[in-house]
């Protein structure tokens, strides 16, 4: 057996099986020699299992105790994807029962090497689940910003803004929380002097410092102003729409981050709103499942009649290019 993790597996296997193994014979076991053992032994201990060894002429090796179930070999990547995927499950956002995701958490828990065991706590430790799944994000990024969460200390990264324009942040890290939208950091910015929500997807080079500090007053107002959207003047295309349908039913199928929702006349709603890219507003009010009526800005109008005219020829049997769909 050549295959370090597949040796590694059948060690552990064997290690459970029996309290002391001699050196020599977990050689034969393995088909390996007595050398290979020993790095396996190390990187085991490496990936956080306690192995105790006695020496001597031949050695001999016992798993520590609280380490004799089954083992779990699991990468940084796989063990935040499958605690993220358990811990909505648990919350009842998969569709599972969530009692049998509770248990299946304690389950992993338990086998999971200590030293990633203890990052991954500390992710669950620092999320908020929110209300809905969100997109997959970098399980780097998400165990780093947890990191600094559970150790209290300043966290430094460079960030792209939904402008594009990027800047160099330092920040005392609060809370990570899971949106519709992606994840995102909640954060208090020392070089503004106030809270900040940062999306993890625009983070680079995220690195915790040496500096601890307290956990800061005004956290849950900074996470509930974080669950409105950003006012339409924040963006570089303003959307004004007037929606052919009472205010109730638009809540009820846009939700609260669509935008500001108000009556309009008669059984009428406008949405203010805003966007980065007047294409892609465009291909999103073509979503909403009333009739509406684009109001502005021009660039929003524009686009919006550009892809009306080519659906429309497209419908016609007509030659039309549409352009690319954003990816939601």
């Amino acid at each position: 057996m050549t295959d370090p993790t597949s040796r590694a597996l059948q060690l552990l296997g064997l290690m459970q099986a029996r309290a002391v193994w001699s050196g020599p014979e977990l050689a034969q076991k393995l088909g390996v020699s007595t050398r290979t053992v020993r790095r396996d032994v190390e990187r085991l201990r490496s990936l956080g299992y306690t192995v105790e060894s006695d020496a001597g002429a031949e050695g001999g090796y016992s798993l520590g105790r609280g380490q004799v179930l089954p083992p779990l070999l699991l990468d940084e990547r796989e063990a935040t994807a499958v605690t993220l995927a358990l811990s909505m499950a648990a919350r009842g956002q998969r569709g599972v029962d969530p009692e049998a995701a509770l248990s299946a958490l304690g389950k992993i828990d338990a086998v999971m090497p200590g030293a990633l065991r203890f990052r991954v706590n500390g992710l669950r430790a620092a999320m908020d689940l929110g209300e809905a799944d969100a997109p997959s994000a970098d399980a780097g990024a998400l165990l780093v910003c947890a990191d600094a969460i559970r150790r209290t200390v300043r966290l430094r990264f460079d960030y792209r803004d939904r402008h594009g324009e990027e800047s160099a942040r330092e920040v005392e890290p609060h809370r990570l929380t899971s949106t519709a939208g992606g994840w995102r950091l909640t954060a208090f910015d020392l070089h503004r002097n106030d809270w900040r929500t940062f999306r993890l997807d625009r983070l680079d080079q995220a690195a915790p410092t040496t500096w601890q500090f307290r956990p800061r007053p005004g956290l849950q107002e900074a996470l509930e102003r974080a669950k409105r959207p950003a006012p339409p003047a924040a963006w570089r295309h303003q959307i004004r729409v007037r929606i052919h349908a009472p205010l109730a039913a638009v809540e009820q199928e846009l939700g609260r981050r669509a935008g500001q929702l108000s009556p309009g006349w008669g059984e009428e709603t406008e949405l203010l709103s805003g966007a980065t890219d007047a294409v892609e507003s465009a291909w999103w009010l073509a979503r909403i499942p009333f009739q509406y009526t684009v109001l502005g800005d021009d660039a929003v109008l524009a686009a919006t009649r550009e892809l009306a005219d080519r659906v429309g020829r497209a419908g016609r049997g007509e030659s039309a290019d549409l352009p690319d769909a954003p990816r939601w």
